[in-house]
């Protein structure tokens, strides 16, 4: 008995909130019109709110269904709801949209042209407002708010979902919050469309083309690229000679190890543009990256490895070179050389620490000597650039660069490079012991002693 009570309460308290409401058409117009007149948000919200209630409890009344002044008015009050209030009804813009559709439809047939225009005034009205919107967030301050904006070009493609200016800034926008299957949605579509102009177009293409390289794993793309190769030749027969699509396709052989295919794509773009700059550096990688390969290679004979592996790193070496007669200041191929001239050494340093003394015994320190030798020949050239590097980045050298330079100074035995560059990591941090051996050997070297002291008494206090 009791629980058919609570039922009954249920009923009525249910009933009582529609109550209020009569399914009036004219009193939800009424209320939204007056929101205008309105200066607070809560006043407005109430407005609102009233709108609300009394269309939707006319869509329940048979007889309104029909009628095209039902969604018309649907419409508009659900729009406004939408710019500004989306916590009254968060699928405000969808039901908006749903209403304003059905005006003149079979639904809901109308003679009334004017109505009709003010229904496709009012879509527009509400694109827009989101777009502005967007706007706002993007150029309000210093700090695009991304996250808004994106939301707020999201609403707008709900209403107009081919709408160019939305597809291409919300793609933008879903790139810098790293939204990139979002971004791939709209720019898929935005080539679907076929409107752009060339620019937008090629930029949208490249675009495309780069997020599907660089994040393969969100199009199950990463065995073989296929989806990306695919977009890419849509893109070459509209843009024959855009560089960027043939170095994609050179990036992706060299992910695939396709190492022949890699290198004659390469060649043959640099034969149309030699100073081609990301070219020049993707054959420099190639080779280096070739080079590694052999060098890991056991069952290759060493004199044939030796032979190869200083033909492969010397192509590597004069590729950086080539870069840096056009960017002298690129650090990256500064680096990246240097780390060619290493491992073109390392085979010789390995064989000499390798060496059995005593099955060599008397050819011992000439053959030790001799592979030490070939080794330094091969990284005094690395020497000019490493000085040159830490000369370019004096003191604000990073702890990377200083890790992959100093054993070139170490090497050379060129003791004050090494000792300045060394001092420079001490001062940040001076428990690396790795780097106070060496350094303090380097004072000892220069017969420093009083500095080779000091680096002493910083080693006993780090093994204390």
């Amino acid at each position: 008995m009791k629980s058919i009570y609570i039922i009954i309460i249920i009923l009525i308290s249910y009933s009582n909130v529609f109550s209020q409401y009569k399914g009036s058409i004219s009193k939800a117009e009424s209320s939204l019109n007056k929101v205008e007149l309105k200066g607070t948000d809560e006043e407005k919200r109430d407005l609102l709110i009233i709108a609300k209630g009394e269309i939707d409890m006319a869509i329940t009344i048979e007889k309104n269904i029909s009628k095209a002044r039902t969604w018309f008015v649907r419409g508009n009050v659900y729009a406004a709801i939408a710019k500004g209030y989306l916590d009254i009804d968060s699928l405000a813009v969808e039901k908006s949209i749903e209403a304003y559709n059905k005006v003149g439809s079979d639904e809901a047939k109308t003679n009334d042209i004017t109505m009709i225009q003010n229904t496709n005034i009012g879509i527009q009205n509400l694109s827009s407002y989101f777009v502005n919107q967007a706007v706002y967030a993007l150029q309000g301050s210093e700090n695009p708010n991304f996250s808004k904006a994106l939301d707020e070009f999201q609403n707008s493609l709900k209403i107009n979902p081919n709408d160019t200016l939305g597809l291409l800034y919300g793609g933008y926008v879903a790139e810098q919050l790293k939204k990139y299957d979002v971004a791939i949605v709209y720019y898929d579509r935005l080539l679907k469309l076929n409107n752009l102009n060339t620019e937008n177009t090629n930029r949208v293409y490249q675009q495309s083309v780069n997020i599907r390289f660089n994040n393969c794993e969100l199009i199950d793309d990463c065995n073989d690229y296929a989806s990306t190769l695919g977009l890419i030749t849509k893109a070459r027969e509209i843009f024959p000679d855009d560089n960027y699509y043939p170095s994609v396709e050179i990036n992706i052989a060299m992910k695939l190890n396709k190492v022949g295919e890699a290198r004659s794509k390469i060649d043959l773009q640099l034969k149309s543009d030699p100073q081609n700059v990301s070219l020049l550096f993707n054959k420099a990688v190639l080779y280096y990256n070739l080079g590694l390969a052999i060098d890991s290679n056991k069952s290759m004979e060493e004199k044939a490895k030796l032979d190869s592996l200083d033909k492969i790193y010397a192509i590597s070496i004069n590729s950086y070179k080539s870069v840096l007669e056009i960017e002298p200041n690129n650090e990256r191929a500064i680096l990246y050389m240097i780390d060619a001239y290493k491992a073109l050494a390392k085979p010789y340093f390995d064989m000499e620490r390798n060496l059995d003394f005593l099955a060599l015994k008397g050819k011992y320190k000439s053959e030790s000597d001799r592979l030490k030798n070939e080794g330094n020949s091969r990284l005094s050239d690395a020497l000019i650039y490493a000085k040159g590097y830490k000369n370019m980045k004096g003191d604000d050298i990073s702890e990377n660069d200083i890790n992959s330079l100093y054993p070139i100074f170490s090497i050379a035995e060129d003791y004050e490079s090494l000792i300045s560059i060394l001092s420079i990591s001490i001062k940040r941090d001076s428990s690396n012991m790795e780097y106070l051996e060496v350094l303090r050997n380097a004072y000892i070297k220069v017969k420093d002693y009083e500095n080779a002291e000091n680096i002493y008494q910083i080693i006993l206090k780090n093994e204390e």
